[in-house]
């Protein structure tokens, strides 16, 4: 019988590689959010509630500058922009 053994994984470093990002915060609770960002480019997008718990939703690019994203209830939080 064959035995695999797992190397675990090492840290690395993040250099800064100057790609933009842009944090949006979205103060009032709504389901629906139209954020421009002004990136020039179709990007990763992660949200959080005013609680720092990831909510996930619909994310439709409007163009590389703006992207609506849905949710199925109203709140308030950040989108984060990579």
């Amino acid at each position: 019988m064959a035995r695999f053994i797992q190397t675990p994984p090492t840290e690395t470093t993040n250099v800064f590689t100057g790609d933009a990002n842009y944090v949006h915060d979205h103060g009032s609770a709504s389901a629906t959010w139209v954020i421009t960002h002004n990136l020039g480019k179709y990007c990763s997008v992660s949200v959080v509630d005013t609680a720092n718990t990831v909510v996930i939703g619909e994310i439709e690019y409007n163009s590389v500058n703006q992207a609506t994203i849905k949710f199925r209830s109203s709140f308030a939080g950040k989108a984060y922009f990579n």
